[in-house]
């Protein structure tokens, strides 16, 4: 029989969990906090500050009371309230640790880790398809709980279909796999009633326990089959270890983690052979109806890949404070799932040309049907019909898809984007991404682009110098009016001309003439020209982000890639490049001569290896050289295509990157504050009796954010009322952190310079 709920937790696991208490600081404990925690209508109007201290140390009936209906935890230290709960409360935080589980499973799934019985195993057998750490939690827990979980799912499989019934499915075929079959059939039997039959069904006799079901028993005999190890290492010596691989193509044919999941139904009305265009085969006849019939069929197992291996995340990592967590979105993507053998042969029989069409006639009837969820195979479908054609097609709809809310589709859309990898596909998707404006949307799309690129041996910068459109200036253009012809070519700054046969340069070509035979290579080259100037301000926007991100690219590209691009060279060669070491510190600035070689600021040549790693530089990192720089390219009348060396910035001196904090100054409005709250900034730390914000908050990179203080603050109620602010202070933090503490630990210098920067030009530009 099933037991109850106990705590089971690992070697010195409480003792870890409780000892975060210390970094839940709430600020000035006010005299009336106990007061106000022990009153029994006053639990729902604690402040954040107030439950943190509740939780951590405040008076224990009260917190049991707190817990017992579990709040809405907002603070950013919700990991830490949760362990600390769980390791002070033990059972009586079972409520928390799911409803906070439940809410956020990348985050805080983890918390469910130490608890032993029934009501976990729902929750974290539907984690098992998750991209994000809440896959590696529930693979923690069933490894630590295996006899639990099988006492709770075993007559949910048994059940009536429906997802719960799947997930229970998921998490016992996993545990068959990491060697627990005998134990699922022992406890099916003790169950009685339809459980037998239903495990039997699931896991076949002597083949429950099949090898390569266990991705981890792929590994050579004696080496630690440890959860979270890179699975990679079990390809072929020399191999590629692709993110995003499909490590399903490792399990033996018909193993139970290779299964596709049941498609219910038949296809839909109008996917009928007779409602679509004509199929032609290979050879040339039309395909016959049936065999029509058998490639939709075959086209409605169209789905995404299982979940890439290995599943992200580490509950307690050497060296970080708390556990490694990833998000769904930033996680490796899935593509489409390769075709099954069926498909390929259905497909192999066919016009490539028709299967596109036919495929493209697929995906317009599912949109003009109303993009029913479960007929998503029709998008799917295009990854292995579609062409550069259908791409194009597809990706007005993939970009629109995110404003209409169809944001699973959008994913999709990706996949299929990514999974085709041509490079029509991926210059759609590099558009879709970098109109963007942030979010998981995003982050998915950059980690689509990130897994395509790594398949071609490149980083995401490299891919998009490689996709940049040419326009076909590479190779030249004439234009050609049948009595006339005239050369188009491009200046430093990417105005088109049209070079007649005497060598005169001119803005337009003269309009055609009725002796001309083709007029319409007027309206061609104005259109080129529209389309250059397209490309090259799109050009110069994704180059201005790789300066403010510090995306860098191998030397040898600069030459080779960069230069020699009709578009790129010219707006390369008008910016001031910088060599990077360890941690993408700036090592030399170098000015591209016109050559083509790199030159120093004493215009000296400056030899660079090829494999050495070059971005552009920020003028906050040049400190004093930058204006030397901005001399030199004022003297070889460069005009740079975005602002570079003139940009504004602040570059911080010796003793501030070593301080931990610096004074602000002020006054400044609180229109003005209100303004960088609409935008990327957020309030936080608001005092708990005038409930106003006294932080502004901004991300930066490596885990950190910015603080900035507020005095006397803003109210989170009507901005106007509040007058004049004055920033008493800026400092730094971890980004985990609710920022109350009163120390200060991080030196302004541990700081990306170039994020640093940009976030306090934001802030003071503010200031009038």
């Amino acid at each position: 029989m099933p037991e109850p709920t106990v705590m089971a937790w690992l070697d010195g696991e409480r003792e870890a969990w409780w000892s975060r208490a210390g970094a839940l600081e709430h600020g000035l404990e006010e005299p009336d906090w106990d007061r106000a925690a022990t009153g029994a209508d006053t639990l729902n109007s604690l402040t954040l500050p107030q439950v943190s201290w509740l939780i951590a140390k405040g008076p224990d009936a009260s917190a049991r009371a707190l817990i017992a209906d579990p709040p809405q935890l907002r603070s950013r230290q919700r990991i830490d309230l949760g362990r600390v709960a769980v390791a002070r409360f033990e059972l009586d935080a079972l409520a928390l640790a799911l409803s906070e589980a439940g809410g956020s499973a990348d985050r805080l799934g983890v918390l469910v880790l130490p608890f032993r019985g029934p009501e976990p195993a729902p929750l974290v057998a539907g984690w098992l398809r998750h991209l994000g750490s809440a896959r590696q939690w529930a693979r923690l827990w069933l490894q630590r709980h295996p006899e639990a979980a099988a006492w709770a799912l075993i007559p949910a499989a048994a059940g009536r279909p429906g997802r719960a019934r799947q997930q229970a499915e998921d998490a016992l075929r996993h545990l068959a796999a990491a060697g627990h079959a005998p134990l699922v059939f022992k406890i099916a039997d003790e169950l009685g009633a339809a459980a037998p039959a239903a495990v039997a069904a699931l896991l076949p006799a002597g083949a429950a326990a099949a090898p390569g079901d266990d991705l981890f028993a792929l590994r050579p005999a004696g080496d630690p089959a440890t959860p979270g190890d890179d699975l990679f290492a079990l390809r072929p010596a020399g191999a590629a270890a692709l993110p995003g691989d499909d490590l399903l193509a490792l399990l033996p044919p018909g193993s139970a983690q290779a299964r596709r999941p049941t498609r219910a139904g038949k296809p839909p009305a109008w996917a009928r052979p007779e409602r679509l265009p004509e199929l032609r085969s290979a050879a040339g006849p039309p395909l016959p109806p049936e065999e029509v019939a058998r490639l939709v069929d075959a086209l409605t197992w169209s789905r995404l890949a299982e979940p890439p291996e290995p599943a992200p995340g580490d509950p307690d990592p050497p060296g970080r404070a708390v556990p490694l967590i990833v998000e769904g979105s930033a996680a490796a993507q899935p593509p489409v799932a390769p075709a099954g053998p069926e498909l390929e042969r259905l497909i192999a029989g066919c016009d490539p040309a028709g299967a596109a069409e036919f495929g493209r006639a697929l995906l317009r009837a599912w949109l003009e049907a109303g993009l029913p969820a479960s007929d998503a195979w029709a998008l799917l479908a295009q990854a292995h019909l579609g062409d550069d054609a259908t791409m194009d097609e597809l990706a007005p709809l993939v970009r629109s898809w995110p404003g209409q809310s169809r944001y699973v589709r959008a994913i999709d859309g990706h996949a299929v984007l990514a999974t085709v990898g041509t490079d029509v596909a991926l210059r759609h998707l590099l558009a879709i991404e970098s109109g963007m404006s942030g979010g998981s949307m995003n982050e998915r799309a950059g980690v689509y682009l990130e897994q395509a690129a790594a398949r071609r041996g490149l980083n995401r910068t490299q891919l998009a110098d490689r996709l940049a459109v040419t326009h076909g200036l590479d190779t030249g253009i004439t234009l050609d009016y049948g009595r006339r012809t005239f050369t188009v070519v491009a200046d430093d700054h990417l105005a088109l001309f049209a070079v007649g046969a005497d060598g005169r340069r001119l803005a337009r070509p003269p309009k055609p003439g009725v002796k001309d035979t083709d007029p319409a290579a007027y309206q061609r080259f104005l259109q080129l020209r529209k389309d250059v100037r397209a490309t090259a301000a799109a050009q110069m926007a994704r180059l201005e982000r790789e300066m403010l991100e510090r995306r860098l690219r191998p030397a040898r590209d600069v030459a080779a890639v960069l230069l020699p691009h009709p578009i790129l060279g010219p707006i390369g060669r008008r910016l001031l490049w910088g060599e990077y070491g360890p941690g993408r510190r700036l090592v030399r600035a170098l000015r591209i001569a016109e050559d083509g070689s790199f030159a120093d600021l004493d215009d000296a040549t400056a030899v660079v290896g090829g494999g050495a790693d070059l971005g552009l530089a920020h003028p906050a990192e040049l400190g004093e050289d930058r204006d030397a720089w901005a001399h030199l390219f004022a003297d070889y009348e460069i005009m740079q295509p975005f602002p570079q060396l003139n940009r504004p910035a602040v570059a911080l001196g010796a003793a501030e990157r070593a301080a931990t904090s610096v004074p602000g100054r002020g006054p400044l409005a609180a229109e003005r504050v209100a303004g960088l709250l609409a935008g990327r900034w957020r309030g936080n730390g608001y005092e708990h009796k005038t409930y106003r914000h006294t932080q502004l908050a901004r991300g930066l990179p490596g885990g950190l954010t910015l603080l900035v203080e507020l005095d006397p603050g803003l109210p989170t109620s009507v901005a106007g009322t509040a007058g004049e602010q004055r920033i008493a202070e800026i400092w730094v933090d971890d980004e985990w952190s609710d920022h109350w503490q009163s120390a200060r630990r991080i030196p302004l210098g541990d700081c990306d310079p170039v994020a640093l920067s940009e976030r306090l030009v934001e802030l003071y530009a503010t200031d009038g």
